[in-house]
């Protein structure tokens, strides 16, 4: 249901309060789970690891991270704030074991606790975001999140000369990110809970299902899912494809990467606009579209401006795509399963991950990255089609209560 009231277009001072404290979680949090991905080369070099290995590495840590469901559980059933800290400190932790323990199992382990708190911390931020921040600029409060999250990824690449300085350098930059639990106290004393959770009985995701939220939840599934399992090689790979690939030098990689992919983050506040102005459907399948087109581009194209062309349509494709599709997410679900519906949408969008990293483990070595990655592009052809099964959202109102429940009626009201 849309609220038929004039949305303010501008934050208001709590909206402005809720974005900035998030755009901290979200900064840090992108940091950290950005390493793993940054430091593959040095990593696989350093454990003496294929491609291959790599990837069946990576899929074994995305599956740990399903994990991260229960964070969103427990937000559901006790609130969106003590939920969102705690998975904030097992990232610091996690980064720290990282760091300072230097072996492939504690490496596997260590960064699946940091994977499950990224999958906690997205979910449960973006729902806060949703529910504290007006209608009216919700979606591109979730955009700013967002770029907050860019620029965490951005420190990252700024600082990976640092692996350069010995063979187990790269260790170093997951230090940093346990840097964090130095501001777990201003977060504890600032972070409000969500004005749209209320204590009530808890209601079972599958019993949600069942009284009419399906019809939305699979299509979001699936999108996420089929993005997912593109996207994640795709991303993850950059870097191997281009200093161990092409034999660039690393730090032309990286300079090629924070330009252009910087340039390209500018999609969280356009897609965050979009969304508040002309709906989330039209803008996610822009955003599908665009980001295929880098995607797949980088990995068939070998020129260097071709490349740098890619990662910019690449990276504006999949920063448009977060505030559009996220503002959804949380819109088509009732507040008692909001968090939970987020994090089991997350949860598929991480098998998905797993699929596609699976898919490399078995294709790289036999056919390619670049043919691996084309392969994969399909499913996002099949989530422009999903996009088109799911209902409009822009302007809905989720604090709201509204007077009939959805057990009694059938309907799925949000502000329930």
């Amino acid at each position: 249901m849309l609220n038929s009231e004039k949305q303010p277009s501008t934050f208001r001072p709590s909206d402005r309060r809720v974005v900035l404290l998030t755009s901290v979680i979200g900064f840090i949090a992108a940091y950290a789970a950005s390493q793993m991905a940054h430091t593959l080369p040095f990593v696989r070099l350093s454990f003496d690891l294929t491609e291959g290995q790599m990837s069946l590495m990576f899929a074994g840590i995305r599956a740990a991270s399903l994990l991260g469901v229960f964070f969103s559980i427990a937000a559901d059933r006790i609130g969106r704030r003590k939920p969102l800290l705690g998975a904030f400190a097992l990232m610091a932790l996690g980064s720290m074991l990282t760091a300072f323990i230097p072996t492939v199992p504690v490496f596997v382990a260590s960064q699946a606790l940091v994977r499950i708190s990224i999958v906690a911390i997205a979910s449960i931020s973006i729902v806060l975001i949703a529910e504290e921040v007006a209608p009216g600029v919700r979606a591109f409060g979730i955009g700013i999140y967002g770029l907050a999250g860019s620029l965490g990824v951005g420190l990252g690449l700024l600082l990976l000369p640092i692996a350069d300085a010995s063979e187990d350098a790269w260790r170093i930059l997951f230090a940093f990110a346990a840097l964090g639990l130095l501001l777990l106290p201003l977060l504890v004393r600032y972070l409000p809970e969500s004005g749209a959770f209320t204590p009530a009985t808890t209601i079972p995701f599958a019993k949600a299902l069942g009284m009419g939220l399906s019809k939305h939840f699979w299509p979001l599934a699936g999108i996420a899912f089929f993005v997912a399992a593109f996207a994640s090689p795709a991303f993850d790979f950059v870097l191997e494809r281009l200093i161990n690939d092409l034999s660039w030098e690393s730090g032309a990689a990286r300079f090629l990467l924070i330009v252009f992919s910087g340039v390209g983050a500018v999609g969280l506040l356009v897609g965050g606009r979009m969304a508040d102005r002309i709906g989330r459907k039209p803008t996610t399948m822009a955003a599908l579209v665009i980001g295929l087109v880098g995607g797949v581009g980088f990995y068939l194209l070998d020129s260097g401006w071709f490349l740098a062309a890619s990662i910019f349509l690449a990276t504006l494709g999949a920063t448009m795509l977060t505030p559009s599709f996220g503002a959804q997410r949380a819109e088509l679900f009732p507040t008692r399963v909001r968090a939970t519906a987020s994090a089991w949408v997350t949860n598929v969008a991480i098998v998905g991950s797993i699929a596609g990293f699976a898919t490399g483990a078995i294709l790289i070595d036999r056919i390619g990255l670049a043919a691996t990655v084309t392969t994969l592009g399909v499913g996002v052809i099949i989530s422009i089609y999903l996009v088109t099964r799911l209902p409009e959202t822009r302007g809905m109102d989720l604090v709201r209560k509204r007077a009939a429940p959805a057990a009694t009626t059938g309907k799925t009201p949000q502000g329930d």
